[in-house]
């Protein structure tokens, strides 16, 4: 399998990409901004390094050729759009994305109430529900958006709980490390959470009021 990483120096990239080498046999492209600067390549048989901008679309449809899954850590409305249109162009279809809670106002609890008190720090935010709704309607994508719950590191804390759409989201964390574990998991399973916008939160934080590095 061919994997793509858009956005491929980001942290949560960097433990993606640890695990994908670790557990997986795939192929990467590591896709962002001077990755070839960047990014210290462990696998050179495995490690493919593309400088590029996500809205570079000639850069980009060249990266997209032959690839199987596609993981965006850029949750913009414009890296979506075009990310979408260079896989159906590639004739890709299962792509992830790294996106946050709070898009539909479904950050609920204590925590909630923490949260709308640290400057608005949820917010809805229309372009990008936008962006969702037009891959939820696009039969030639298969997608998974992971609104991810409040960040932090730790490595010990790979444990994660996923809340389905529509349901209050409580938990107030989540490790980044956790993240990568979950996208892992559909990269060696691809058919599972398949057109699926989904919360991740760390298993147990259900019961905090505020993150716990606060």
């Amino acid at each position: 399998m061919n994997v793509i990483i858009l956005g491929a120096t980001g942290q949560i990239s960097s433990y993606l990409i640890e695990r994908l080498l670790n557990e997986t046999t795939v192929q990467l492209t590591l896709y962002g901004h001077h990755v070839t600067q960047r990014i210290t390549v462990i696998d050179d048989q495995r490690e493919h390094l593309v400088d590029g901008d996500i809205l570079d679309e000639a850069t980009l449809n060249q990266a997209m050729v032959g690839q199987d899954f596609v993981f965006l850590n850029t949750p913009t409305a414009e890296a979506m759009n075009a990310t979408a249109a260079a896989m159906k162009k590639a004739g890709i279809r299962r792509l992830v994305i790294s996106g946050t809670i709070g898009l539909y106002n479904e950050v609920g609890g204590k925590f909630g109430e923490w949260g709308k008190s640290m400057m608005a720090y949820f917010t809805n935010r229309q372009p990008e529900r936008d962006a969702i709704a037009a891959l939820d309607q696009d039969n030639a994508i298969d997608y998974t958006y992971v609104r991810m719950s409040m960040l932090y590191n730790n490595a010990a804390k790979t444990d994660y709980t996923l809340v389905p759409f529509g349901t209050p989201v409580t938990g107030a964390q989540v490790s980044r490390q956790a993240v990568a574990h979950f996208i892992t998991d559909m990269v060696k399973a691809p058919t599972t959470h398949q057109n699926e916008n989904v919360a991740i939160i760390e298993t147990g934080s259900e019961n905090l009021a505020k993150p716990s590095f606060y």
